[in-house]
């Protein structure tokens, strides 16, 4: 009996635009990213449509299942967000405007780097064995350093091991993210001084969450920012007030933050 499936029985097709299919194969994207990707194709292409008006919520639930949708939007929105500053997806507007695909020859790609970083800001220093020993035969002391030590007398044997591991968030690099705010956001106001109040909100995002203490995700948040026409003062206002525009105090509080990240601020 064979195992491969006849295509005519599966009960449908998603068809997919060659240059497309070969440009996600070579591309380099992340498993998340692929796989919204995919999603977005399925409900565009799937259905005959060139764009399509979907929330990250639903994506997720199609990429996770309703138990674990909850819990990925935020990354799903991320990976959404992502791929339009590549430029792999576009959408004029925010999250509720219509989502398509753009011509593979309009990607930007980011250049990943072949250099392993870290993305929890934690410093290891692996143990050194001087000399194996049977530590546990023997009466030892352990210093401050971390340095055990033997107590039977035997000057050769005075160093056994030294173990010192350190674990520690490094403190939040309110500078840099102030620089990638600039350098993303020039239309938006400009900070001039770093006051304590707003070091303190950095702080708090900075330590809420693994994510977060990575420049490389706040580099997202502020593209993010910069692809919205409401954020950046392009939408405009309602009742003929003048259009919002976002600044970075208003970005840093917690509840706007959530929002943005979600992709809700125009809801």
């Amino acid at each position: 009996m064979s195992n491969v499936i006849p295509l005519h029985s599966t009960g449908g097709f998603t068809r997919m635009d060659n240059d497309l299919y070969e440009a996600l194969i070579g591309a380099e994207l992340s498993g998340r990213e692929i796989r919204v990707a995919l999603a977005i194709h399925r409900l565009t292409a799937g259905y005959n449509k060139d764009s399509v008006k979907v929330a990250a919520l639903y994506i997720a639930k199609m990429m996770y299942g309703d138990c674990g949708a909850d819990s990925e939007r935020a990354n799903v929105s991320r990976a959404i967000n992502s791929l339009i500053r590549q430029r792999v997806l576009f959408r004029d507007g925010g999250s509720r405007d219509p989502i398509n695909f753009l011509s593979p020859k309009e990607w930007k790609l980011d250049q990943k780097s072949t250099v392993l970083k870290s993305t929890h800001c934690v410093e290891n220093i692996h143990a050194t064995v001087l000399k194996t020993t049977h530590i546990k035969e023997r009466n030892t002391n352990t210093t401050p350093n971390g340095v055990v030590v033997s107590t039977d007398g035997n000057p050769e044997e005075k160093v056994e091991k030294v173990v010192r591991r350190k674990s520690t968030v490094e403190a939040c690099p309110y500078q840099a993210i102030v620089d990638l705010y600039h350098t993303a956001l020039p239309e938006l106001p400009a900070v001039a001084i770093l006051t304590a109040d707003r070091r303190s909100k950095l702080q708090a995002r900075w330590r809420e969450s693994d994510v977060h203490r990575d420049l490389g995700f706040w580099a997202e948040y502020f593209f993010q920012v910069k692809a919205s026409e409401f954020l950046t003062g392009k939408a405009p206002g309602s009742f003929g007030s003048k259009p919002f525009r976002a600044t970075f105090d208003w970005l840093i509080k917690p509840a706007n933050f959530v929002k943005v990240v979600e992709g809700n601020y125009n809801a």
